[in-house]
Formats: structure tokens, sequence, C-alpha cells
């Protein structure tokens, strides 16, 4: 087979993949030009074996064949790729350097796969910067693009998202590609005006029937909690893929998860272990245990077991919904634990109530080298607060800043402000607001009121109260509580003030909502203060709402009772199931 024939096989072969039968047919060439050493190099790049691409090259040197432009091109996209090769020089800079030697550093592939390499590495976005303004005019859409992507990538995303805008203002062509990254930048930053500035110049472009572009835009409206305007995407794409039905399902698992779990029903194409690790955090949020532990099955059969992050995900998912001995069995099988799992399994152990175990797993934690964060120390002060374990949480509190080095956040004073107010020693706590380094928010006040009513505190009460009014003057549920703090006190001429001013206010406390899970159904209710409640009931055919009268709900402490009878038979109960 002659020299030309062979390259030619060599570059049919790494187009349908098959890069093994590829390498027999160069390793049996006698004579190999830099075309064949290109053909084979570029085979292994555009399929992902930057390993071989890289370990290709380095033999290509030392065969005495010098590198094209095409060939710099290729492995300087598996440098990109993160393959390493220590023999050779094969980090962008010493690849820049052949590229001079060989004259072929202003070709455009060249530079363009430069700046990708240079800014796919947080040292090298200077460089690859100053290599995209040397080009001047002669920027491509791939530069740009390359440039932005850089900045996005390594949290510079303002930056990523003025170049972009430089780039409109200069008539470059937006492509799909270029519109996605941008809207990747704008996912990371959550701002939902440029997002939607974003959809504006898509639409303007005709690029928003581009699959990449609008997966692109549900999940910038999926991360800034706008879910209609994700749907009402998701439902205009005529084929989506699970990219598509992976991002709307995590959209809905943060802030809806009955409609997450519903989408999953729906769910046309095969579940991967993205799929699956959002409707586990859905199941934690609703505390669907049954339905929670069938996803585990389906983890289990789809060998998906290994994968950390889905593990990581189960374990929480059996925390929050009480079954800690199946989390804490989750957790010992995984071979690889990160940081993640053993704050899931602390804080699994805190919500609980199983203080001491909590404390016991931070110092296995600490033993096996793992390095904790804020979010450790807020699930341990917290179970300590609920067992009662003062000087424990307050010595993890101080550990913080004199052992760990770490700067307590807000939220971390917060949970030690509720520890020292629930034990009763409110001075302290109050003293401990007026230390911190910020201005305490609506939470903080609230957790030591929250506790002035518990110890009848009325003068700390009083001045607690206040604060909070200033922030927030037309909070309902400072009033209630400082009501509750004057008649605990029997100050009911201040409570009778208290009472008009709240009716002043014409505001009420938001009513919570519970669920429940019933014969492998979930039901969501609330008891809020009005002529009727509403119930909403996933099962595997459809979302339901239930509507029924409150009175079924003035028996007192038969409410369970007709609940369980009412979605055994709602027609004994003479109520409809109405679909929403």
């Amino acid at each position: 087979m002659s020299q030309k024939h062979a390259t030619t096989l060599i570059k049919s072969l790494c187009a349908g993949g098959a890069l093994c039968q590829a390498r027999a047919v160069f390793d049996e060439m006698r004579d190999r030009d830099v075309v064949a050493w290109t053909a084979m190099l570029s085979g292994y790049a555009s399929n992902g074996c930057h390993g071989d691409a890289l370990d290709l090259f380095r033999g290509m040197l030392a065969a005495g064949v010098g590198p094209n432009e095409f060939t710099l091109s290729s492995v300087l996209t598996a440098c990109r790729g993160g393959g390493t090769c220590a023999a050779g020089g094969c980090d962008p800079s010493s690849l820049h350097g052949v590229a001079v030697r060989r004259g072929v550093d202003r070709m455009p592939y060249v530079v363009n796969a430069l700046i990708d390499a240079y800014a796919s590495r947080r040292e090298g976005v200077a460089d690859a910067r100053t290599l995209f303004d040397a080009l001047g005019s002669a920027r491509t859409d791939a530069s740009w693009t390359s440039m932005i992507a850089g900045y996005a990538r390594w949290r510079q995303e303002h930056v990523g998202l003025q170049l972009f805008r430089t780039m409109i203002q200069v008539g470059v062509e937006l492509s799909p590609f270029t519109c996605s990254i941008a809207l990747h930048a704008c996912v990371s930053i959550a701002n939902l005006r440029i997002g939607q500035q974003l959809h504006l110049l898509s639409l303007k472009k005709a690029l928003s029937a581009n699959l990449a572009v609008a997966n692109a835009l549900i999940h910038v409206y999926c991360n800034c909690a706008h879910l209609l305007d994700a749907r009402r995407i998701f439902d205009e794409i005529p084929e989506k893929n699970s990219v598509t039905w992976n991002t709307l399902i995590a959209g809905y698992s943060q802030c809806n998860p009955l409609m997450a779990l519903q989408l999953f029903r729906d769910m046309n194409l095969q579940q991967n272990c993205f799929t699956l690790t959002s409707i586990t955090s859905s199941c934690a949020g609703v505390a669907a245990l049954r339905l929670g532990k069938q996803v585990h099955g389906a983890v289990l059969r789809r060998n998906y077991g290994e994968d950390l992050q889905l593990s990581n995900a189960l374990v929480d998912m059996y925390s929050k919904c009480g079954s800690i001995a199946d989390a804490k069995r989750m957790f010992n099988r995984m071979g690889c634990k990160d940081k993640l799992s053993w704050t899931a399994m602390i804080c699994g152990y805190g919500m609980n109530g199983y203080a001491n175990e909590a404390i016991q797993l931070f110092s296995s934690m600490i033993h096996a080298g793992v390095c904790p964060d804020h979010v450790v120390f807020l699930a341990l002060i917290s179970a300590c607060s609920h067992a009662g374990l003062v000087d424990e949480g307050w010595n993890f509190f101080r550990s913080m800043t004199t052992e760990y080095k770490i700067q307590p956040k807000k939220e971390v004073y917060g949970c030690v402000i509720n520890l020292l107010a629930r034990a009763g020693r409110l001075r302290e706590a109050f003293d401990l607001i007026n230390r911190m380094p910020f201005a305490p928010d609506e939470s903080i006040w609230g957790a030591l009121l929250g506790a002035c009513k518990m110890h009848k505190n009325v003068e700390l009460g009083r001045l607690v109260a206040r604060r909070i009014i200033e922030v927030n003057p037309d909070g309902a549920k400072t009033y209630i509580l400082l009501a509750n703090i004057y008649a605990a006190g029997n100050k009911w001429g201040e409570y009778a003030v208290t009472r008009r001013l709240l009716r002043g206010i014409g505001n009420r406390k938001e009513a919570g909502i519970s669920w429940i899970d019933v014969n492998d159904k979930m039901y969501s209710f609330n008891t809020a203060d009005s002529s009727s409640c509403q119930v909403s009931l996933a099962d595997e055919h459809s979302l339901w709402s239930l509507h029924f009268s409150s009175g079924c709900w003035s028996h007192g402490n038969h409410k369970d009772e007709l609940l369980s009878s009412f979605l055994n038979d709602p027609t004994k109960c003479g109520h409809t199931l109405i679909p929403l």
C-alpha cells in the first residue's frame, strides 16, 4: 500500500472511531511523512485520546519529523484537553516556541489553537489575551469564542461578557456555540437581566431554535428561579435531548420538587447520572423516602453506584427523609469520599438529633485529612444547639478562627446565637450580635426574639423586636412573637396594642406547606387560615389538586384519620379530583 493510500485509510478509520485499526496501519508504514503523523495525531485528538496524541507527538519529534501548522493545531487541542507529555514539552508555552521556530506561529489555525490552549489554564489567560489582542482585525469567530470561554471558565464572567458585547459591536457574526458560551457565563453570575438580553439577541439572530442555545437559555432561567420562562422554552423545543430534560429537572428540584418528580416520570429518554442525582435531591426536598429508595434501585441497576456525586445525593436524601441508618450504610459503602460526602453525613446526624455521632464523625473526618469548611461547622453547631451541648458548640465556633483559620459567615453566627439563646444565655447572644463583623439581618434578630419568647424575657424581647422592625417594618411574624412575649409576661395592655398594630399592617404569616407519602403517592397541603385548603397529588400518571373545606380539618386530633380515609376513598367525603 502506498503512503498516500495508507494516510487516506488512517483518516477514514479515525473518522469512524476505529483508532486501534488506524494505529495498526500507521505502525506498518515504512516511511511516514508529516502528513501521516498528523493524520494519526489528529485522529487521537479528535476522539478525546489526548494522552495518546501527545505521546505520538513526542515520538514524532524523536523521529526527526518537523511538525507543520496542522500538526501543532492538533497537538494544541490535545494539550487543551488535559493530556501531559513530560518529555518533549507539550505545555502551551513550549508548543508556542516550536511554532515560532517552525515559522507557523502566525498561521490562523495555530494562533487560534494557542489562544484556546492558553485560556484552558488559569495561569495562561493573560498570555491568551496577549495573542488575541495581537491578532487585531484578523480575529475570527473561533478567536473570540476561545477567549470568552477562557474568561468564563476561570471565574471572570464579567470580563468575558464585556468581550462578548465588544464582539457584537464590531459586527462579528454570532454563532450558536459563542452564544451558548455567553449564556453559560451568565449562569455563573446568576444575572437575569443579562440573560434576558442574550435571549432577545438569540431571537434576533435566529439562534434560539438551536438546541445548544435553547438548553443554555433554560439553564439561565432555572438558575435565576424563573421556571415559567424555562418551561416555556422547554415546551417549544421539538426534539429534546438528555441535557434539555436534565436542566429543567435540576431547576425544578431546587424550587419545586413535586414538579421535578412529575417531569422525571414524563421523561422519554434514558436517565443518566445527572438525572438521577437531580431527582434524588427532589426526593430529599419532599422527604419521599419510598420513591428515593426506588431511585436508589435504579442507580444500582444502571451500575451508577460508584458515581461520587450521586452517592453523596443518596446520603443526603436518606438523611433528610429521617432514615439515618440507610444514610450511614450508604456512606460506609462509598469507596471514595470527598468533603461533600463527609459534610452530608455530618449534616444528616445533626438534623436527626445524633449530635454525639456528628461530633465523632467530624473527628474521623479530620483524622482522614479532610479539611472542614463553614458548612461542616454550621451542621455541627446546629446539632449541638438541638442537643443542648452549648459548650461543645461554642468550642467549635471558636476553633473555626483559631485552629482552622475559617472566617464564620452570617449563617454560622446565626446558629451560634440560636445555640446560646436556646440555653437561656440571652445576654451573651445579644452581645455576640453586637460584635459581629457585619450588620445583623432579620433572621439573626429573629432567632434571639424567639428565644426571648421561650424564656419570657419581655424587656430584651421589646428591644430585639424594635431592631427587627427597623429592618422590616411590615413583618407580621415579629409582631406576633412580640405579642406572645407580652402575653407570657402578663403584659396584656401591650399585648392588645401589638395585636392592633398587627391588624393595621394588613399582613399575615406565610402558611407552611407539608408533604405526606401515602401508598406510593405524594401529597402536599397547608393549613392556611382560609375557607379552603389545597392538596397537590403527584402519582405515576398525573398531578392532581384536591379541594375540600376547612371543616375537614376542624376535628383536631382526628385530622390524620380523616386524611387517610379521604385518600383511600375520596367519594365518601364528597370531594372530587380536578386535574391541574
